[in-house]
């Protein structure tokens, strides 16, 4: 009889450990009575007999069935319910089972969460940084990193195809999405099409947006192969507030003179940050976000603090 009580005290994992113990035992059942050894003799050049002895593949099949099963059943889970509705070790999972193939990918999994902490880390991380994790080469690395490409490639399709961007505020509502929550530097070019709409931006630099460092005959071959007349320069401070620095504008008046002499006219130098998108043609602040005013705040009083009266 069985003891019902004893059944519902234990715990999920108790059960899954349980669960595991007998499928290993059955699969150990299964190897033994699948290894055959073959009576069939071979002769050698003296004469003496030999028995060629066959093992079989089904303990090495038998475990690739077990992965293969377990990815079934969370990408089925994904799918219907959301990535939402796994752990953040599935949900990296996940992302892995696209990357590698086949095989065991919950330690690596493991691995990449402590050395990145979440998942949002993890795609945002630098091929470099990736690389450093143990099981992750150059070509895993530009693969997981190439996620968050598709992200942004979406979401600039998504709003453009629901709503071509004609106006500015629509426009820094997709740079808010782009670049608020960038861990690295990073600097876009956005074409005004001749009925003003913005051309889908390309990203001159990562890790060090340079201003001065775009060369003249990249920002021509920008405006020759999308037929603009008129650019927005964006680009990012990840760890701080918005507001241009002295070098990002000397850097946005020399380059004003490159886009006349390309023939293109250069319409603003936006700078997103921790507070918000600001205009280096306007010299101000464009958008506040949310928790922008409690941080700019802070910045004015810690500058008064260090101005002598």
């Amino acid at each position: 009889m069985i003891n019902t009580n004893n059944f519902l005290n234990k715990t999920l994992k108790e059960l899954y450990i349980e669960s595991v113990a007998k499928k290993s035992s059955s699969v150990k059942n299964k190897k033994a009575e699948t290894i055959s050894v073959s009576a069939s003799e071979s002769t050698d050049s003296t004469g003496s007999k030999g028995k060629n002895i066959k093992v079989s593949d089904d303990d090495d099949d038998s475990e690739r069935h077990i992965h293969d099963g377990h990815r079934q059943r969370l990408i089925s889970t994904a799918t219907v319910a959301g990535l939402d509705s796994l752990s953040d070790v599935q949900a990296v999972e996940c992302l892995l089972f696209l990357v590698f193939p086949r095989g065991d990918v919950n330690p690596l999994a493991h691995r990449l969460l402590k050395r990145f902490d979440n998942f949002t880390n993890i795609l945002e991380a630098s091929v470099e940084d990736l690389m450093e994790v143990k099981g992750i080469n150059k070509m895993s690395a530009m693969k997981i990193h190439l996620f968050l490409e598709f992200f942004n490639f979406y979401s600039f399709e998504k709003i453009k195809n629901k709503n071509n961007i004609k106006t500015i505020g629509e426009f820094y509502d997709y740079l808010e999405q782009l670049l608020r929550y960038k861990s690295e530097e990073e600097m876009y070019l956005f074409g005004v099409s001749p009925n003003g709409e913005i051309v889908k931006g390309r990203r001159f630099a990562k890790g060090n947006s340079n201003l001065v460092g775009i060369d003249l005959h990249d920002i021509s071959l920008y405006i020759s192969s999308n037929k603009v007349k008129a650019v927005f320069l964006v680009h990012n401070h990840p760890d701080g507030t918005a507001i241009a620095s002295k070098l990002d504008i000397s850097s946005y008046e020399d380059l004003q003179k490159k886009f006349d002499f390309a023939g293109c006219k250069l319409l603003d130098s936006l700078i997103v940050g921790k507070d918000g998108i600001y205009s280096s043609e306007k010299r101000l602040m464009q958008r506040v976000f949310g928790e922008g005013l409690e941080y700019m705040q802070s910045i004015i009083k810690e500058i008064k603090t260090k101005i002598p009266l």
